[in-house]
């Protein structure tokens, strides 16, 4: 899975930054609903940087597995690491807060929670955003097969809560975009990264499902449900 992120987003840095409209959104939601943060902070798949740029959070520490999509990163900011989230290479109580956009689905949440609460000073506050059940619903009906597995509302609250975290607020978003047709919105998720996986990788495979975007003439709906969460260590 994780080889894939990095294959994926590897080659996809410089398009990623030009169509994902739906993550760049996102980004600004998040960065009014956490208000003024203070201190020290780390961007949890900081990805191109859509939270840096939009926001006036300059201390702060991007991290990221895929090595193109630090590098991008780094065009904006310096303190950029190639890392993983569940596995964070700093030393405990070393940030005041840290945020994330559209990244902790890449990743085990309970595993990067857990590793969030060791390099979180106390009090340390949490504001992220992450896809959860109900996203990509249009994608699964071209499909014609449940592709998807996202986590729900309440394991990632739960989670949250069992790992010694306070959630101050929460609320889902749902963000949308259409396409002309299923072929458009096959390109987009390839530019922005989204791998459609099924149990084969053959080429006659793939053929198979670009063949199912191709036949959708239609106008195709690319959906996300968010959930947004402000949360504090106890």
């Amino acid at each position: 899975m994780k080889t894939l992120i990095k294959l994926s987003f590897s080659r996809f840095s410089e398009s990623y930054d030009r169509e994902a409209v739906l993550q760049k959104e996102a980004a600004g939601i998040l960065i009014d609903f956490a208000g003024d943060l203070k201190g020290k902070g780390i961007d949890l798949g900081c990805g191109t940087g859509f939270l840096l740029r939009l926001s006036e959070w300059k201390e702060i520490v991007g991290i990221d597995i895929s090595e193109d999509m630090v590098r991008f990163y780094s065009r904006f900011n310096k303190k950029a690491v190639i890392a993983d989230m569940e596995d964070l290479p700093f030393k405990g109580n070393s940030f005041d807060y840290a945020v994330s956009n559209f990244s902790l689905h890449w990743a085990d949440f309970e595993k990067t929670v857990s590793e969030l609460k060791r390099v979180l000073k106390p009090e340390g506050r949490f504001v992220f955003n992450i896809p959860v059940g109900g996203s990509l619903e249009f994608v699964e009906k071209i499909l014609g097969e449940i592709q998807f597995d996202f986590i729900c509302v309440p394991e990632v609250l739960q989670t949250l809560k069992e790992k010694g975290f306070f959630i101050n607020d929460f609320f889902v978003e749902n963000l949308q975009k259409e396409f002309e047709n299923g072929y458009s919105l096959l390109v987009h998720l390839h530019k922005t990264g989204v791998a459609i996986n099924t149990k084969s990788s053959s080429l006659s495979e793939k053929r198979r499902i670009v063949n199912l975007f191709k036949s959708y003439k239609k106008p195709a709906l690319l959906n996300y449900k968010l959930l947004f969460v402000d949360a504090f260590i106890r």
